[in-house]
């Protein structure tokens, strides 16, 4: 069977993409986004299977990637595999859809009989990575495996892809690895860049603590220089706010890509859902935007970056009920 592989690019998404290649082997593998997907969908075209990986459906492009996909579900088998919150309504025959559990949970045990087992510990470097390792799967799981080792390897995934965050074919490399169960600590260049990942994520923490703004209701970062996922966590932490964003400036297409992170909210206070907050904010402005509830992402165009922030602080405190 000619089988064709999409995926995300961060840890989850490596890993995924790691076990769907390991269950049909010889596959090429893609990274996409969420934006991304619409178009390079198209290179599905002639394949007995399509596997999709850790893609958020965003709202603004929904209608159109499902009317895409099931047109080519018509000739193909398609797999669509995703852990992020769906639009209202949203359903399909091929997609595979758990908002709790991690990406890579969830291609791994789609694909179980079709992996050796030993390869749950790459499924599980994905659910660390992806902050989804307390789910009753994944803790049966770390039972078979020390779990200082297994964090120990996650860690190295996580850390080290950081410093090539943007070379997709380092990242391919990656996945080939991963599926033919490498450690990642075998990993020369993963073992290197942790080290060096590690180092910079430090020198991160300490420009954010010094350069935080904060707003009534969030804190921001701009042009971190580093990871912007962490970046958006330390100017939550920094900016003792429940929630931090971080922004960085694109000057070719004169657009900010944001990260946003938020804080499990006390039993007493409402949490907010970052996934409605930013993926309707960033359409209003002609941006696109989504992802978890604690956790998500977007683009907004320059010119109206300044007022999105009032825009998005205004939101904030109104889904946390501050006055």
């Amino acid at each position: 069977m000619k089988s064709i592989i999409f995926t995300h690019s961060d840890s989850d998404g490596i890993c995924s993409g790691a076990l769907a290649l390991a269950a049909n082997r010889d596959s090429p593998v893609f990274f996409t986004n969420a934006v991304a997907i619409l178009s390079d969908i198209e290179q599905a075209r002639g394949f007995d299977r399509v596997i999709i990986c850790d893609i958020a459906i965003n709202i603004p492009v929904s209608k159109k990637l499902k009317a895409k996909i099931d047109e080519i579900s018509e000739e193909s088998e398609v797999i669509y595999i995703d852990h992020h919150p769906l639009p209202e309504g949203f359903d399909a025959p091929w997609l595979i859809s758990d908002v709790t559990a991690s990406a890579s949970e969830l291609t791994f045990y789609h694909f179980k009989n079709d992996l050796d087992p030993n390869m749950s510990r790459v499924a599980l470097y994905g659910a660390i990575g992806d902050y989804r390792d307390n789910t009753d799967r994944v803790c049966d799981l770390v039972s078979d495996w020390d779990k200082r080792s297994l964090y120990y390897q996650a860690g190295t995934l996580s850390q080290g892809m950081e410093v090539g965050r943007r070379d997709y074919d380092f990242k391919r490399d990656i996945v080939r690895l991963l599926s033919v169960n490498t450690l990642p600590s075998e990993i020369p260049v993963l073992a290197k860049n942790a080290i060096i990942s590690a180092r910079k994520e430090n020198e991160l923490r300490v420009m954010v603590e010094r350069d935080v703004i904060r707003m009534k209701n969030f804190s921001y970062m701009l042009n971190p220089n580093g990871c912007m996922s962490k970046a958006a966590i330390y100017a939550r932490v920094y900016g003792r706010t429940t929630v931090g964003l971080a922004a960085e400036y694109r000057e070719h297409k004169d657009v900010y890509d944001i990260s946003v992170r938020a804080k499990c909210c006390p039993v007493d206070k409402p949490n907010i859902n970052l996934n409605l907050i930013i993926s309707r904010l960033t359409e209003n402005y002609g941006g696109s935007g989504g992802g978890h509830p604690l956790a998500a992402g977007g683009r907004v165009p320059a010119s109206a970056f300044k007022e999105f922030l009032l825009e998005l602080d205004s939101a904030v405190g109104e889904a946390l009920g501050n006055k």
